[in-house]
C-alpha cells in the first residue's frame, strides 16, 4: 500500500471518535428504548420502611404467598384493614386507606416477566433460601413505592446468581 492511500493520523483520529460516539449512542437508545415505558403507580403510598422496620413486620405479613406459590400475592383491603380497622396514626395515606371499600384499587406488579419465563417465589424463596433483598433490593427502606423496580432483573442477573449457587443453567428450566 502506498503513502498516499493511507489515511493520515487525524482523519483515523475522526473515523474512530465517531464510531465510538455512534456505539455508544446506539448503547444508549438501545437501554432507552427496552426501558419499561410506563411507571407503576400505586392506589397507597405504602411505607415500606414503617411496617418492615419499625413495626417489624415479615414480607409474608402482606405478601402471603411468596413461600407457597409462584406469585407473592399483593395484599388487599381486607389484609390492610385487619391492622388499620381504625386509624393508628394521623398518616394522609393511612386516612385514605380507611375511606376505600373492597375492593381495594390493585396494587401494580413492578416486576414483569416476558410470557416466554417462568419464575416461581416458592422455588426461589423457599427451596432456594433467596431473602427478598436479593431480587427486590432494599425496598424494605422505601417510604413510598417506588415507580419502577429497584433491582433490573436480566437473563445475566438469573444466569449468574444460578452459577454462583451451582444451579442449573439449562434453558428449559427457565423458558418455556
Amino acid at each position: 500500500m502506498s503513502a498516499d492511500e493511507r489515511l493520515d493520523p487525524k482523519r483515523r483520529l475522526a473515523i474512530g471518535v465517531l464510531a465510538l460516539t455512534m456505539a455508544t449512542g446506539g448503547f444508549a437508545a438501545g437501554r432507552t428504548a427496552l426501558r419499561p415505558r410506563e411507571h407503576v403507580a400505586q392506589p397507597i403510598q405504602f411505607n415500606h420502611q414503617k411496617h418492615v422496620k419499625v413495626v417489624g413486620l415479615e414480607c409474608s405479613a402482606c405478601h402471603e404467598y411468596f413461600n407457597t406459590s409462584n406469585h407473592s400475592g399483593l395484599p388487599s383491603l381486607e389484609l390492610c384493614k385487619g391492622c388499620h380497622g381504625e386509624a393508628l396514626t394521623q398518616s394522609p395515606e393511612e386516612q385514605k386507606l380507611l375511606k376505600l371499600s373492597d375492593p381495594l384499587p390493585a396494587f401494580q406488579k413492578l416486576f414483569r416477566l416476558p410470557d416466554h419465563v417462568r419464575y416461581s417465589h416458592r422455588r426461589h424463596v423457599a427451596s432456594g433460601g433467596l431473602t427478598c433483598e436479593t431480587c427486590h433490593g432494599a425496598i424494605a427502606e422505601t417510604t413510598a413505592p417506588p415507580a419502577s423496580p429497584l433491582v433490573r432483573i436480566t437473563m445475566d442477573t438469573c444466569t449468574a446468581c444460578h452459577a454462583d449457587r451451582g444451579v442449573k443453567t439449562d434453558c428449559t428450566d427457565c423458558h418455556r
